[in-house]
Formats: C-alpha cells, sequence, structure tokens
C-alpha cells in the first residue's frame, strides 16, 4: 500500500473551502461542516507535525464521509460544496 503524505495546510485549506468550521483545541483542530444549522460532518488532526499520514489520513477521509475516489478529488482540489452535499444527501447523512 502506497503511504500518502498531505501537508496539513493543504487539507486545512480545502476543508475551509468547502464551508467547514475551524476551533483550535489545546491538543488538536477541529473541524466541523453546519449545513441547515446542524452539525452534520466533523472532524481533526493533532497539532503536532506539518504532515499527515496513513492512517490517520484514512480516518479523516471516512470522518468527512468520502470514498476513496472522492477523498482524492477533495485532496486535490475539485470537490466543491454542491457535489459534497450531494455526496452526503446520497449517503442519506442529510435530507
Amino acid at each position: 500500500m502506497k503511504i500518502r503524505v498531505v501537508k496539513k495546510h493543504l487539507l486545512r485549506k480545502r476543508l475551509l473551502d468547502l464551508g467547514f468550521d475551524e476551533e483550535r483545541g489545546k491538543d488538536h483542530i477541529f473541524f466541523y461542516l453546519k449545513y441547515g444549522g446542524k452539525i452534520i460532518v466533523r472532524t481533526k488532526y493533532s497539532h503536532s507535525g506539518n504532515e499527515i499520514r496513513h492512517p490517520i489520513l484514512g480516518l479523516i477521509g471516512k470522518q468527512l464521509k468520502l470514498r476513496h475516489a472522492d477523498f482524492e478529488l477533495f485532496l486535490a482540489g475539485e470537490l466543491d460544496i454542491t457535489k459534497y452535499i450531494s455526496i452526503l444527501k446520497s449517503k442519506g447523512i442529510i435530507e
């Protein structure tokens, strides 16, 4: 299995571009997406280091409710909020 490495600043940018809110905690940075006034998706990563590697990267993809191919689109900046909401609706996460 190929280990993928993603810079934290890139992941943060992608999350904020999708409309996630950011909250800094003592040990982690938390991101959450609201839809209809309700938090529907959340994820986090540690303050330490500058990169995120496997398996944490895979866990973030699962927390974002994305299949591997869609997560790759997300990391490439090719997933917009409309498409993301459509994915969440198709999975029954939001109505």
